[in-house]
């Protein structure tokens, strides 16, 4: 290719070098370099944006480019921006302050350690996405920087506590994602009380995967519109209790499946939260599960798959309506499902029991009326009841 260039480019140098001495340099050919930038466009002048973006384009994505920082040459009229999996550090106002429309931010998968809220950041921002990037901290706001903000996502940062603070810039807040931080793991507790004060409009919090030994009525006292608590896979969560759910009157979905060490749930407290639809506590460690008092009007799924819980007549109450309950045998795992309706006869998820149990004394004598095969499975016999 270069001897072919040099060729066509020879004749054209022996006609200059013959015509004498020039006045002024003649460019024969430059060499250009293409940055993080290109696909495929090369750039020879000194901006690196030149070319690369329409001046009314809206939505731009720029992952996997090694960008250091966001180039000052985006589109004014950018609302949605993707900038994942680069090698950011740091994020301000002076990064954004030149895209007034800005909706949506997606910066998964950098290397964020510094962030800074304050004057400049756009206004109408709702959604902004810091997942899996370097944040031990979160600085403190004096004032709502980010008023039009409804989601935040956390979620992969080595986060070890959250302060007082920390989202009083975030007034409108509606989800708020720090699962699979490091919350927890330090000598703190990993939420200080009063942190979510600024958050009364938070419907969603997801706290899975974290480190968090307990559900602390000191920072969820402050969540008076939480509808959905999401506790997922959470190693040290050993029991839910106290008045935890007593400001929490519109919660209708609690996640807290797959968290082997929760071996106590004081079911009393589902008694704050009459609108509670659905709460699964599947492949956790209980072995009792007591009843408590239903609202009228609620409608209730319970999931109890996987746990070991002990046959006794405490169970009867999941059984006692037999248009609101299921008993579910699936596989080599036994499990108790109250489910209000939602599993119709013949559920593909699994074998299903409709039953009333007599009265207390004669629980055992029902489950077994009702064929359900035990196998090898994690629900265990009480020597009390079958003596």
């Amino acid at each position: 290719m270069w001897l072919a260039l040099l060729l066509l480019l020879l004749p054209t140098a022996l006609r200059l070098s013959l015509a004498g001495p020039l006045q002024e340099s003649v460019l024969l050919f430059r060499l250009t370099q293409q940055g993080p930038w290109g696909s495929g466009t090369s750039n020879a002048t000194g901006s690196p944006c030149e070319g690369l973006f329409l001046t009314g384009a809206t939505t731009l994505t720029l992952e996997n480019r090694n960008l250091k920082h966001l180039p000052g040459c985006l589109p004014r009229a950018l609302r949605s921006l993707d900038g994942s999996h680069n090698l950011l550090s740091a994020l301000g106002a002076s990064e954004l302050g030149h895209l007034p429309q800005l909706q949506e931010l997606t910066l998964r998968h950098n290397r964020i350690s510094a962030l800074s809220w304050g004057p400049g950041w756009p206004p109408e921002l709702h959604a902004l996405d810091l997942s899996n990037n370097q944040l031990v901290a979160l600085p403190p706001c004096a004032r709502p920087a980010l008023g039009s903000l409804r989601a935040l996502e956390l979620s992969g940062n080595p986060l070890q506590e959250v302060q007082p603070g920390a989202f009083d810039c975030f007034p409108a807040l509606r989800l708020l994602n720090l699962s699979d931080t490091a919350l927890g793991s330090g000598a703190q507790v990993g939420i200080a009380d009063a942190t979510f004060a600024p958050l009364a409009t938070l419907e969603v919090l997801d706290l899975s995967g974290t480190l968090l030994k307990q559900v602390q009525s000191g920072w969820i006292r402050d969540l008076p519109k939480l509808t959905s608590l999401y506790l997922r896979k959470m190693p040290r969560l050993k029991s839910l209790e106290g008045d935890i759910f007593k400001m929490t009157p519109d919660l209708q979905q609690l996640d807290c499946q797959d968290s082997p060490a929760l071996t106590s749930v004081q079911t009393h407290i589902f008694q704050d939260t009459p609108r509670l639809q659905l709460l699964l506590l599947q492949n956790c460690n209980l072995s009792s599960f007591p009843p408590w008092t239903l609202h009228s009007s609620q409608v209730l799924s319970i999931n109890l798959f996987g746990n070991p819980l002990t046959c006794s007549c405490e169970l009867s109450w999941l059984l006692m309506d037999t248009k609101r309950t299921v008993l579910r045998s699936s596989g080599q795992k036994s499990s108790i499902k109250g489910s209000a309706g939602l599993a119709p006869p013949g559920d593909s998820q699994g074998e299903l029991f409709h039953a009333p149990l007599l009265a207390p004394g004669g629980c055992w004598q029902s489950l077994v009326s009702l064929g359900l095969k035990i196998y090898n499975s994690n629900l265990r016999i009480h020597s009390s009841v079958v003596s």
